[in-house]
């Protein structure tokens, strides 16, 4: 019976010491911004959720070197914006990365001390500038034929930043969704890839629907998307993020 008033007393103990207050500060700042191209300084379009800011707390270690600092991720929006909410204060290392887009940092590429030195306090709005691969223009917006099929066309320059090598374009999209998030596209509407070679540049190029929207009476969100990959014979050209895609801006069409 002492055997067993000790076993519980020691548990109390464990349980007490397991329930000690943290009272570690909580996050108190916020990061927030735009990815813009650097062609007509509009925002970057990009895919719902993409993780493209690489972000490394540099002020933690306060100074040890041999101390580990990890890299983290904020999400960008569809239309290149982000916001983060939950940060603590400090000093980061702000990076554009694997997106589609040429390297940000020309001298550290994806390096451990690659990026922008940010100093996060309170509420910070630190933009950057890339340069997209392709830059996809409407020719035709989004339009609904008398068949209820979506119709529209576009057009695509490659860009060059200087120092880099083109990567070749590969493959178009067609992109119809019920709901702003064109990641979730409707497939049955547009199953298929349209193949792109690097001489169709500045040519128009129609995409129409393989059949008539399912719904009628509600709206629909229309955007094309193009992707690149590494040039033939110059594995240089595979940079961070080759494959994903470059995009146009959302149209909304209304389907009587």
């Amino acid at each position: 019976m002492k055997k067993l008033k000790n076993y519980i007393v020691l548990l109390c103990c464990f349980m007490l010491a397991a329930c000690e207050i943290d009272n570690y500060d909580g996050p108190d700042a916020t990061i927030q911004g735009t990815i813009f191209e650097d062609q007509a300084h509009q925002p970057l379009q990009v895919d719902q959720g993409a993780g493209i800011i690489r972000i490394r707390e540099t002020s933690w270690t306060k100074g040890d070197t041999s101390a580990y600092v990890g890299n983290q991720t904020l999400k960008v929006q569809q239309d290149g914006t982000y916001r983060n909410t939950k940060m603590f204060s400090g000093d980061y290392l702000m990076l554009p990365y694997s997106g589609p887009f040429y390297p940000y940092d020309d001298e550290h590429l994806d390096a451990d001390n690659a990026g922008e030195l940010v100093k996060i306090k309170g509420t910070i709005t630190k933009d950057f500038t890339v340069t997209p691969y392709l830059s996809i223009d409407w020719v035709e917006e989004p339009t609904v034929t008398a068949d209820n099929r979506i119709r529209c066309s576009v057009r695509f320059k490659r860009n060059q930043k200087p120092g880099y090598e083109m990567p070749d374009v590969r493959e178009a999209w067609l992109l119809v969704s019920r709901t702003i998030n064109t990641s979730a596209r409707d497939l049955d509407l547009y199953p298929r890839k349209l193949d792109l070679t690097n001489n169709m540049e500045g040519q128009v190029i129609s995409f129409i629907s393989d059949r008539a929207v399912k719904y009628t009476g509600i709206d629909y969100y229309i955007r094309v998307s193009m992707n690149c990959q590494t040039a033939a014979g110059k594995p240089q050209t595979n940079y961070p993020g080759m494959g994903a895609n470059n995009f146009t801006t959302i149209q909304k069409v209304r389907v009587p």
